[in-house]
């Protein structure tokens, strides 16, 4: 075993991260910082804690970081408390005890809490998922002069702009999601089963270091398509001559992980209103990477996304949205979609991390997705990834 199995961000990034959380509780007036996490899609709902202690646990966390003081992480089961330990960047790591936080509580009245400001960051503010609600009147009867406040919105924008050494995680996590696409490229044929290539997919990342964070692969007959986008989990059904193949695929490395989906077809080209739909995919991919530079309010994004209700065409999921860990804000669609829109003040800053991925659906409910993860820049976005914007055959 080499010195150090893991990788690890430097202490200089940890320590950035660390004073970014400090000077949250400090413009907000808390003197602590509590955290709450679950498993999530291959621990993406760990993204908080794993962002300021290296370590993202399967079951559920907690972390405790006060003003002043070392922050104190509680593992949910005991049996992955070496583990933990072995991979956490701070010292104090603790196995957090079965059933209510007692042992979290414990840490708060060492570090004189009881009557505190404590901000609260819980498993994700896009979705309304705080601390869990049990654990919580726990710690509210335990200390009922504490003053609770929900910090999880705020912490979470700290961690869309992205650090060199981020973007560098990133990179790798497009390098081996770029994988993927390839063996699909390789392996798509008729008679192969979904789960097969979804498998084979998975595959060709997984033996150079890579983990599944989104694997959705589904095949449909380009003349009688059953759905216009990928389904999240594969099917028994085998690839046909005729068929589209939708993709969604996010490998990572350790946690930080590409995006990229593509449409492939089967012993086909693609049909006539296959091609239109991807014509117009990429033309609005362009039109948005362009407006979406640093700087940029996101109007101008909103704006960029037009050529699509022009030609009569709408879209089923958002159309940009960031991502680094875990899914991040701001998610949008095109003028009419549905999709919430970002406050009008909201700007595009440089090193932010998003994913583009227009995914047009036409009139007879036919669709595709094409898109990339990348950095936004000066100049406007820029893909991490190498997979050409193309529609491939296959087999």
């Amino acid at each position: 075993m080499t010195e150090d199995p893991y990788p690890r961000f430097s202490a200089q990034e940890m320590a950035r991260r660390h004073g970014l959380a400090r000077k949250l509780m400090e413009e907000q007036g808390l003197d602590c910082l509590l955290f709450c996490a679950m498993s999530g899609t291959n621990r993406n709902n760990q993204a908080n804690i794993y962002y300021l202690t290296g370590y993202r646990d399967f079951n559920h966390s907690f972390l405790v970081l006060p003003l002043k003081g070392e922050p104190s992480l509680f593992v949910g089961l005991y049996n992955h408390l070496h583990n933990a330990q072995a991979m956490a960047a701070i010292s104090d790591v603790r196995h957090g005890g079965y059933g209510n936080p007692e042992k979290v509580a414990a840490r708060l009245g060492e570090l004189g809490l009881g009557r505190a400001r404590i901000g609260l960051v819980g498993v994700n503010p896009r979705f309304g998922m705080g601390l869990f609600e049990g654990h919580m009147a726990f710690l509210k009867e335990k200390f009922p002069e504490a003053r609770w406040v929900d910090a999880s919105a705020r912490f979470r924008d700290l961690r869309i702009v992205k650090s060199g050494e981020e973007i560098a995680w990133l990179r790798e996590g497009a390098r081996l999601t770029d994988l993927a696409m390839e063996a699909l490229q390789a392996n798509a044929r008729p008679g192969v089963a979904e789960y097969e290539l979804s498998g084979r997919m998975a595959g060709a990342y997984a033996v150079e270091g890579g983990e599944t964070l989104v694997q959705f692969v589904t095949a449909t007959p380009m003349a009688s398509p059953h759905t216009p986008l990928p389904w999240q989990n594969p099917t028994r059904r085998r690839l046909q001559a005729g068929d589209i193949i939708h993709t969604e695929i996010s490998a990572a490395y350790y946690g930080y992980a590409g995006q990229i989906l593509r449409p492939f077809t089967v012993g086909a080209d693609p049909a006539p209103p296959y091609r239109r739909l991807f014509d117009a995919a990429i033309e609005v991919f362009h039109d948005v990477a362009k407006a979406m530079r640093a700087g940029a309010p996101v109007g101008d994004v909103l704006a960029a996304t037009g050529s699509l209700p022009r030609k009569g065409l709408r879209i089923y999921d958002s159309l940009a949205h960031g991502f680094g860990v875990d899914l991040l804000q701001p998610s949008i669609g095109i003028p009419g979609s549905g999709y919430a829109v970002p406050p009008a003040d909201f700007r595009y800053q440089e090193n932010m991390v998003m994913v583009i991925q227009p995914n047009p659906v036409d009139e007879a409910g036919r669709g595709l997705q094409v898109g990339d993860l990348g950095v936004v820049t000066r100049e406007g976005f820029q893909t991490l990834h190498r997979f050409p914007l193309a529609f491939p055959r296959c087999g």
